[in-house]
């Protein structure tokens, strides 16, 4: 069954808010049941990007452009996500206060997202907006987070924790690429 291009960015940004919910639950708490949610979410992206590739064909000019961008973002999203989570667990990163609020920070990024997806007119703009805003917020922390870590005696679990930092901040900058697709839609 062919999807709606709505339903398509519906289900991507849906996906990309499990993406994020997961990281913030494994940054929280470690436990398999968050790592595999966001193995989940990464395969989940995989089938909405293919149903939004497909729901997007008949787009032409800007319109499509901008939905193959935003869909492609999303994508991106998820997966950097999934990796922080993945990599986390593969490299034994401990969880602390600095992984933890960026991980937070691009959930709410993400719920911000997905409220502008499905909004219209300001609500739409406002909801783009304050994605991008806990977007920015992801790589400040992240940055925080690397200082922090140059700061720990051992050089590998800077490394780690650099890594995993990196993960969540280009999640955070597919998100500001996706609201900046979704917003070539604003200007009429």
């Amino acid at each position: 069954m062919r999807r709606s291009a709505a339903e398509s960015l519906k289900g991507q940004t849906e996906t990309l808010v499990a993406a994020a919910t997961a990281a913030a639950a494994w940054f929280r708490r470690p436990a398999p049941s968050a790592l595999s949610a966001a193995r989940t979410a990464r395969l989940r992206a995989l089938g909405w990007r293919e149903a939004a590739v497909l729901a997007n064909k008949s787009l032409r000019g800007f319109p499509k452009s901008d939905a193959a961008d935003a869909s492609f973002a999303l994508r991106e999203a998820v997966e950097h996500a999934a990796q922080a989570v993945s990599e986390a667990a593969r490299f034994s990163v401990e969880p602390d206060d600095g992984l933890l609020r960026t991980a937070e920070a691009l959930r709410e990024s993400a719920k911000a997202l997905a409220a502008a997806a499905s909004g219209r007119g300001k609500a739409k703009a406002e909801a783009l907006v304050l994605a991008k805003k806990w977007a920015g917020e992801a790589e400040r922390l992240r940055r925080l987070t690397r200082s922090d870590a140059h700061e720990d005696p051992s050089l590998t679990n800077a490394l780690k924790r650099e890594t995993v930092s990196t993960r969540l901040s280009n999640s955070a900058e597919a998100v500001q690429q996706a609201c900046d697709a979704l917003s070539g839609g604003l200007v009429e």
